[in-house]
């Protein structure tokens, strides 16, 4: 497994969902989050930095993957756990699956399990997959709110951030993972301390998910963030705070 670590202090390991791997999605917030942890930022299998074997990902292997960082690091003491969209799941599948890993853990925009909506929507998305452009449309519209959209210079713009969602045999399997996910059977079995958060509004993973994930977690708290799916680019500087303020608590 690769993953790169940057910084000094308590461990905080963050774990991407679609997309090209960890640095496209918190790489801009690494060196914020480095001033106080050890930043940790893993990419999976279907990521396009990772190797992996090409075979159908599943939720209690990403899972294992990210279980098999932690253990690499070496550390003695549980690590604190952030996760975007489908990493939302899987760290609550790891968080349930190795209790002892986990100090504090954060799902941003995740889910239990996927819906109706969400497989009709991945079944739009991957209906496109061969045309780039027209896939990472579909991403775009429903990934960033219409406030941010709107407030992008133009379409050109919209279509870059698009690019960077183009249809890989890795994205694709991310995406055929999400509509797959379905962790009802264990994520009651998560023990740390957990803040769930939420986007509104969400197109992409609709709010109700992470309410659902909230509702699942004894030991959770739930904050709704003014933001489409994309948050940690719509409001990256808020997201830094936020997560700081909850693993950085006494």
């Amino acid at each position: 497994m690769k993953y790169t670590v940057t910084g000094s202090g308590p461990v905080l390991v963050l774990a991407h969902g679609v997309g090209k791997g960890g640095q496209s999605t918190f790489g801009h917030i690494v060196e914020d989050f480095a001033k106080r942890n050890t930043v940790v930022v893993c990419d999976l299998s279907g990521s396009e930095a990772a190797e992996d074997d090409g075979e159908a990902l599943t939720i209690e292997g990403q899972a294992a993957e990210v279980s098999a960082i932690i253990a690499d690091l070496g550390v003695s003491e549980p690590v604190d756990l952030v996760g975007f969209s489908l990493g939302g799941a899987v760290v609550a599948a790891t968080a349930a699956l190795h209790p002892e890993q986990i100090r504090r853990l954060v799902p941003i925009g995740g889910l239990v399990t996927a819906d109706a909506y969400m497989k009709n929507l991945i079944g739009l998305t991957l209906s496109q997959s061969h045309d780039p452009v027209a896939f990472g449309r579909v991403l775009t519209t429903t990934a960033f709110s219409p406030r941010y959209i709107n407030s992008l210079p133009s379409l050109d713009e919209v279509d870059k951030m698009g690019a960077e969602l183009s249809p890989s045999k890795g994205r694709i399997r991310q995406l055929e993972l999400l509509i797959q996910v379905d962790i009802r059977d264990i994520v009651g079995n998560v023990r740390a301390q957990t803040m769930v958060v939420g986007c509104n509004p969400d197109a992409a993973v609709p709010t109700h998910h992470s309410v659902d994930l909230h509702n699942s977690i004894a030991s959770s708290t739930y904050v709704e963030m003014d933001s489409g799916h994309m948050v940690l680019f719509e409001k990256p500087a808020e997201m830094v705070e936020l997560i700081n303020s909850f693993i950085h608590k006494p």
